[in-house]
């Protein structure tokens, strides 16, 4: 079952920021959508929860070079 996440990432600067983050989210088995917006910070991800958790989510954020949270 798809459901719907919100990430706070820090320390986005330009829309490369973003799409750095979209393409190392959306590589993960079980991610549908991300929508990074720059100017906010926040991350929008589609992910199935019986693949994915938003831990490995949010760790791959970190990994990509920012600083994130789990919103909601």
């Amino acid at each position: 079952m798809a459901t719907t996440k919100k990430f706070q990432a820090n320390g986005l600067h330009c829309s490369s920021c973003s799409m750095l983050i979209t393409m190392s989210v959306e590589d993960l088995d079980g991610v549908r959508t991300v929508e990074c917006n720059h100017a906010t910070g926040e991350t929008v991800v589609t992910f199935d929860e019986d693949v994915i958790d938003t831990e490995r989510i949010r760790s791959a954020i970190v990994q990509a070079g920012y600083d994130a949270e789990f919103v909601g």
